[in-house]
């Protein structure tokens, strides 16, 4: 069994891109947070990728977050290249514009991460891109309470609840205590100075070694 399995199941995203007048979605597993401070997400792609091929030209891209009701379409994208056919035709793929990034949103989805390209990375077979987060749209009260889908592996998929509104706000709440603690009281009664912790310092050293996706679309 190969090593990758042990990290499964995995969320499952659609990964839109477009350059050039050319359109294509593929289907991605292999995604992370890679930064919260400037927001930042990685995302592993077969080398011989044809969404990276256009991706490697138009520089940004965005993650749908799809609820389990586009299980099906999901199979049928991560079936087919889009070097063959045209998978938004095919599938039927509503396209509508970003709003930070020249990548498309894909229509039906939970919600959706718009990214600027900040780097790639060979990673063996596949190619680490890594994204600077430019928007967020989280999902209303309604489609947050859809389970979302994800991939047990060989496109074993199947749809967990969480209410991701709900994640949300609890964040935001947390962040704001955060926020409040940051600052002080250091010099006098009255005069509050702001203590910031020390950032750390992110190696961009990728493995030269990395285990086989099967995501070549």
């Amino acid at each position: 069994m190969n090593h990758y399995r042990l990290f499964y199941p995995r969320q499952t995203c659609i990964l839109s891109v477009q350059h050039e007048g050319k359109s294509n979605a593929t289907i991605v597993d292999w995604v992370t947070p890679a930064s919260v401070k400037p927001p930042m997400v990685a995302v592993a792609l077969n080398s011989k990728s044809y969404s990276l091929e256009l991706l490697g030209s138009s520089k940004s891209f965005v993650l749908s977050i799809l609820p389990e009701a586009m299980m099906e379409k999901a199979m049928a994208i991560g079936s087919a290249t889009g070097r063959m056919i045209d998978k938004v035709d095919e599938y039927q793929l509503t396209l509508k514009p970003a709003k930070t990034v020249k990548a498309p949103l894909v229509d039906g989805a939970l919600a959706w991460v718009e990214c600027e390209v900040e780097g790639m990375f060979n990673a063996g077979d596949h190619v680490v891109v890594l994204g600077e987060v430019r928007e967020t749209h989280f999902p209303d009260e309604d489609s947050s309470r859809q389970a979302i889908l994800f991939n047990w592996g060989s496109k074993n998929y199947f749809g967990m609840r969480r209410e991701m509104a709900k994640i949300d706000r609890e964040d935001e709440k947390r962040n704001g205590k955060e926020e409040g603690k940051r600052e002080e009281k250091t010099v006098g009664k009255d005069e509050i100075k702001p203590v910031l912790k020390e950032e750390t310092q992110i190696s961009k050293d990728i493995p030269k070694d990395s285990p086989k996706n099967g995501d070549k679309k």
